[in-house]
């Protein structure tokens, strides 16, 4: 998919399925999860976690990614959303956001998440994201049918605290 936005800037959005994965989008993949600085673990596997992702591109440079990943099952536990009886309903999660700094405010995260669910089709979708650090998330999986369940917790990664939102279809 290809958007110009209102300054005529050429935003290219691409949708890779699991099966499509390559080496070279598994390096453009970590790289922009270890700008984003929010995710542990071997950046290089992540991908591979994803059922569907998406890269947003500006003039050949990465702008934004995110993706449909295996849920984290530890953000329903008492520990954390404290709602261990919905984990169950929900096999994949939203996530694996990152805008590049240069571009942010163009829409690119709300026409990621929109390439991603379309992509992704019907069923059940989990996300979580800080609720006060980044409004512009929330508001986004708000658009999207997300609503936040349980309570909020403080991440493991930083200081803000993270919601639990869902979408039941």
């Amino acid at each position: 998919m290809v958007l110009k936005n209102k300054m005529s800037m050429k935003i290219e959005y691409e949708i890779i399925r699991k099966e499509e994965l390559s080496d070279n989008i598994r390096t453009i993949f970590a790289g922009a999860l270890k700008k984003q600085g929010k995710v542990k673990g071997d950046l290089d596997k992540k991908a591979d976690r994803c059922k569907v992702l998406c890269i947003a591109k500006i003039n050949e440079d990465i702008a934004g990614i995110g993706a449909i990943k295996t849920k984290t099952k530890t953000d329903f536990y008492k520990e954390k959303a404290s709602v261990p009886e919905l984990s169950d309903n929900f096999e994949w999660e939203l996530g694996y956001f990152y805008i590049d700094p240069n571009y942010s405010g163009k829409g690119i995260a709300t026409n990621i998440a929109r390439s991603l669910i379309d992509a992704y089709g019907s069923g059940n979708l989990m996300a979580s994201t800080e609720v006060s650090a980044n409004p512009a998330m929330v508001k986004i999986l708000e658009k999207f049918g997300f609503r936040l369940f349980g309570k909020p917790w403080k991440s493991g990664i930083h200081k803000n605290h993270l919601g639990l939102f869902l979408k039941f279809e």
